[in-house]
């Protein structure tokens, strides 16, 4: 599947928002992760300690990340304090979107985590999975994130 097909406008999740609710609106022409996991796995197997890291380092450039906890249960989509619990105890603060697997399909995520990078523009241009995806992924997002989004233009 071509990864500039898919848009970040099918950011919908049906079980809600953890944390804080994200509007596609509110990510004009800023790079954006997409880290989807599982809460059946524990805080090493999903690497949110890289995850942590890099909107600690990249945030200030403009860097977005946004979780989506793969649910697993009905039970779990009606009610989200579960997944809130399980961001609390992980020290996750960042927006989380409860899938109740329609965002999952629509990206084409099969196992998690998942990395998916998506451009300034909201096109999905990278997704990785597997051990060592965060290590692989870090160039993409410094690349996206290069220059300063906040900082003021440079004077002439």
């Amino acid at each position: 599947m071509p990864t500039h097909d898919i848009p970040l406008t099918l950011l919908d999740p049906d079980g809600g928002w953890i944390n804080a609710p994200v509007h596609v609106s509110e990510l004009d022409e800023l790079p954006v992760l997409l880290h989807f996991f599982s809460m059946a796995k524990d805080a090493d197997s999903n690497d949110f300690a890289s995850l942590k890291r890099f909107l600690a380092e990249l945030g200030p450039r403009g860097l977005r990340v946004i979780g989506v906890d793969v649910t697993h249960s009905a039970r779990e989509l009606r009610d989200t304090n579960a997944v809130e619990a399980f961001a609390r105890e992980h020290g996750l603060a960042y927006p989380i979107a409860v899938d109740d697997g329609s965002m999952a399909q629509a990206y084409g995520v099969k196992q998690t985590p998942a990395w998916l990078v998506f451009d300034a523009d909201g096109w999905l241009r990278h997704h990785l999975t597997g051990s060592d995806a965060a290590r692989r992924v870090r160039p993409m997002l410094e690349r996206f994130t290069q220059y300063d989004t906040s900082a003021a233009a440079p004077a002439p």
